[in-house]
């Protein structure tokens, strides 16, 4: 059975939900954490990729910015340090990054936004160092 999934107000193309369709599962949707910039979650079920790990995509609130993971944001150090686990098989990521990119989403490496974000920012106390996946996916 499948479920297309529409994204932070994107509208769903056929190929994108082609693409989508191309993982033969239900994937599972979270939307509006509170306080948060991350307007919601896709996981792709671990009994639907090659390697046996779930795929997550995060959704930013700001413009069409979109984040792929494998297993949960943090749990590599990004897609490459996954595929060298041999936790993310290089197919699958390609179908996600396609899929995304057909709905009008700009993927951003996990690696690129645990940098230092020197911008404003209104992150609680105990948060030493603001970095771009604050900015763009976590919490204010």
């Amino acid at each position: 059975m499948h479920r297309t999934v529409r994204l932070a107000g994107q509208g769903s193309r056929p190929e994108a939900e082609a693409a989508l369709k191309r993982f033969a599962a239900r994937c599972t949707a979270e939307q509006d954490t509170q306080d948060s910039s991350e307007y919601g979650r896709v996981a792709v079920p671990e009994d639907a990729t090659v390697c046996g790990t779930r795929i997550v995509v995060c959704v930013s609130k700001f413009g069409s910015l979109a984040l792929v993971c494998a297993d949960n944001p943090g749990a590599f150090f990004g897609t490459d340090d996954a595929q060298t686990e041999g936790e993310l098989d290089a197919a699958d990521l390609a179908k996600v990054n396609r899929a995304l990119v057909e709905l009008g989403y700009v993927v951003v490496a996990e690696e690129l936004l645990e940098s230092d974000h020197d911008g404003p920012s209104r992150l609680p106390w105990h948060v030493q160092r603001p970095s771009w996946w604050h900015r763009f996916f976590g919490i204010f």
